[in-house]
Protein backbone atom coordinates (compact mmCIF):
# COMPACT_ATOMS: atom_id res chain seq x y z
CA UNK A 1 0.00 0.00 0.00
CA UNK A 2 1.39 3.37 -1.01
CA UNK A 3 0.07 5.35 1.99
CA UNK A 4 -0.41 2.88 4.85
CA UNK A 5 -0.98 5.56 7.51
CA UNK A 6 -3.44 7.63 5.48
CA UNK A 7 -6.70 8.27 7.32
CA UNK A 8 -9.76 10.31 6.53
CA UNK A 9 -12.76 11.33 8.62
CA UNK A 10 -15.96 12.20 6.75
CA UNK A 11 -18.01 14.75 8.68
CA UNK A 12 -21.66 15.80 8.28
CA UNK A 13 -22.44 13.52 5.35
CA UNK A 14 -25.00 11.21 6.88
CA UNK A 15 -24.42 7.50 7.38
CA UNK A 16 -27.10 5.48 5.58
CA UNK A 17 -25.18 5.46 2.29
CA UNK A 18 -22.14 3.63 3.67
CA UNK A 19 -23.40 0.04 3.88
CA UNK A 20 -24.62 -0.10 0.25
CA UNK A 21 -21.36 1.50 -0.91
CA UNK A 22 -19.33 -1.13 0.96
CA UNK A 23 -21.43 -3.92 -0.55
CA UNK A 24 -21.06 -2.51 -4.06
CA UNK A 25 -17.31 -1.99 -3.78
CA UNK A 26 -16.81 -5.53 -2.49
CA UNK A 27 -19.03 -7.01 -5.23
CA UNK A 28 -17.15 -5.13 -7.96
CA UNK A 29 -13.83 -6.10 -6.40
CA UNK A 30 -14.76 -9.80 -6.67
CA UNK A 31 -15.54 -9.44 -10.36
CA UNK A 32 -12.63 -7.16 -11.24
CA UNK A 33 -9.95 -8.55 -8.94
CA UNK A 34 -7.63 -9.26 -11.86
CA UNK A 35 -7.50 -5.51 -12.66
CA UNK A 36 -6.11 -4.62 -9.22
CA UNK A 37 -3.76 -7.48 -8.29
CA UNK A 38 -1.87 -5.25 -5.84
CA UNK A 39 -4.87 -4.98 -3.53
CA UNK A 40 -4.54 -7.43 -0.68
CA UNK A 41 -7.91 -6.77 0.98
CA UNK A 42 -11.50 -6.10 0.03
CA UNK A 43 -12.44 -2.41 -0.31
CA UNK A 44 -14.62 -2.59 2.80
CA UNK A 45 -11.58 -3.69 4.78
CA UNK A 46 -9.64 -0.65 3.57
CA UNK A 47 -12.55 1.51 4.71
CA UNK A 48 -12.47 -0.13 8.13
CA UNK A 49 -8.76 0.58 8.44
CA UNK A 50 -8.60 4.12 7.04
CA UNK A 51 -12.00 5.83 7.03
CA UNK A 52 -14.30 7.03 9.81
CA UNK A 53 -17.59 8.83 9.47
CA UNK A 54 -19.41 10.93 12.01
CA UNK A 55 -22.95 10.37 13.15
CA UNK A 56 -24.30 13.86 12.56
CA UNK A 57 -26.65 14.06 10.74
CA UNK A 58 -27.87 10.54 11.35
CA UNK A 59 -30.84 9.30 9.39
CA UNK A 60 -33.21 8.03 12.07
CA UNK A 61 -36.13 5.85 10.91
CA UNK A 62 -39.32 5.68 12.97
CA UNK A 63 -38.53 2.12 14.01
CA UNK A 64 -35.21 1.84 15.88
CA UNK A 65 -34.70 -1.76 14.77
CA UNK A 66 -33.95 -0.46 11.26
CA UNK A 67 -31.34 1.95 12.57
CA UNK A 68 -29.67 -0.81 14.56
CA UNK A 69 -29.66 -3.02 11.45
CA UNK A 70 -28.09 -0.20 9.42
CA UNK A 71 -25.43 0.33 12.08
CA UNK A 72 -24.57 -3.34 12.00
CA UNK A 73 -24.46 -3.45 8.19
CA UNK A 74 -22.07 -0.49 8.00
CA UNK A 75 -19.79 -1.88 10.72
CA UNK A 76 -20.49 1.09 12.99
CA UNK A 77 -18.60 -0.72 15.72
CA UNK A 78 -15.38 0.19 13.90
CA UNK A 79 -16.27 3.05 11.53
CA UNK A 80 -18.75 5.39 13.23
CA UNK A 81 -17.76 8.24 15.57
CA UNK A 82 -20.32 10.30 17.46
CA UNK A 83 -20.66 13.97 16.51
CA UNK A 84 -23.27 16.29 17.96
CA UNK A 85 -22.97 19.37 15.69
CA UNK A 86 -23.43 21.49 18.82
CA UNK A 87 -24.08 24.47 19.13
CA UNK A 88 -26.29 24.49 16.03
CA UNK A 89 -30.01 24.47 16.69
CA UNK A 90 -30.42 21.02 15.09
CA UNK A 91 -27.60 19.34 17.00
CA UNK A 92 -27.85 15.67 18.01
CA UNK A 93 -28.07 15.17 21.73
CA UNK A 94 -25.91 12.22 22.79
CA UNK A 95 -28.88 11.02 24.86
CA UNK A 96 -31.41 11.09 22.03
CA UNK A 97 -29.44 10.60 18.80
CA UNK A 98 -29.40 6.81 19.10
CA UNK A 99 -31.74 4.19 20.48
CA UNK A 100 -30.53 2.12 23.42
CA UNK A 101 -27.32 0.64 22.10
CA UNK A 102 -25.50 -2.40 23.42
CA UNK A 103 -22.90 -1.15 25.92
CA UNK A 104 -19.90 -2.19 23.81
CA UNK A 105 -21.28 -0.54 20.65
CA UNK A 106 -22.07 2.64 22.59
CA UNK A 107 -18.52 2.74 23.96
CA UNK A 108 -17.06 2.24 20.48
CA UNK A 109 -19.18 4.96 18.81
CA UNK A 110 -18.90 7.51 21.60
CA UNK A 111 -15.24 6.99 22.53
CA UNK A 112 -13.09 4.10 21.30
CA UNK A 113 -13.34 4.68 17.54
CA UNK A 114 -12.17 8.29 17.82
CA UNK A 115 -9.50 7.36 20.36
CA UNK A 116 -8.05 4.73 18.01
CA UNK A 117 -8.44 6.81 14.87
CA UNK A 118 -6.69 9.89 16.30
CA UNK A 119 -4.16 7.89 18.32
CA UNK A 120 -5.26 9.50 21.57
Amino acid sequence: MKFPKFKIALVEGGVSWLAPLMWRLDAEYKGLRYEVPWLEKRPSEFLQDHVRITSQPIERPDDDKYLLTMLEAMDAEHILMFASDYPHWDFDSPRRAFPKLPAELHQRIFYENAKEFYNL
